[in-house]
């Protein structure tokens, strides 16, 4: 069981995240990430695997510049923790307007959150999509 003031910490950060997103707010967004060497960041895309504050810096300004909209909504949170880390796994589903066109991404996010000095931070964060080549109740995907 997760301490609920850990808990209420998460949820702000992924609210703070949703808010920095919808706002297309990169340096706001920046400051929800540990600057470290050992930060991982991997998105949808096959060049989405980010190393480091500033390899993340450019794909978020990549996500924002390319997009008119976006806005990011959770559910289904899940969190433990340990001390100051905290793990959690979540649906992320993420909507944005690209050249008129609306893209709706229901996608699953797992992130590891650790506190330094009073604040929690992502250390790493994976965003994936369910793949549409593997059938309800098939181990392995079609190809």
């Amino acid at each position: 069981m997760v301490d609920d003031k850990i808990q209420k910490a998460v949820h702000r950060l992924l609210e703070e995240y949703s808010q920095a997103y919808q706002n297309k707010d990169v340096e706001g967004i920046l400051e929800l990430f540990v600057d470290s060497d050992d930060l991982v960041v991997i998105g949808t895309g096959d060049d989405e695997w980010v190393n480091g504050i500033n390899e993340l810096k450019s794909g978020f300004e990549r996500d924002m510049g390319q997009a008119d909209t976006i806005n990011v909504k959770f559910r289904d949170i899940s969190i433990s923790s340990s001390s100051n880390v905290a793990w959690l796994s979540s649906h992320m589903n993420m909507e944005a307007t690209v050249e008129g066109q609306e893209i709706y991404l229901p996608g699953r996010l797992t992130a590891v959150v650790l506190e330094k000095n009073g604040k929690w931070l992502f250390a790493n964060l994976h965003y994936s999509l369910p793949s549409d080549l593997q059938e309800e109740g098939k181990a392995w995907p079609e190809i």
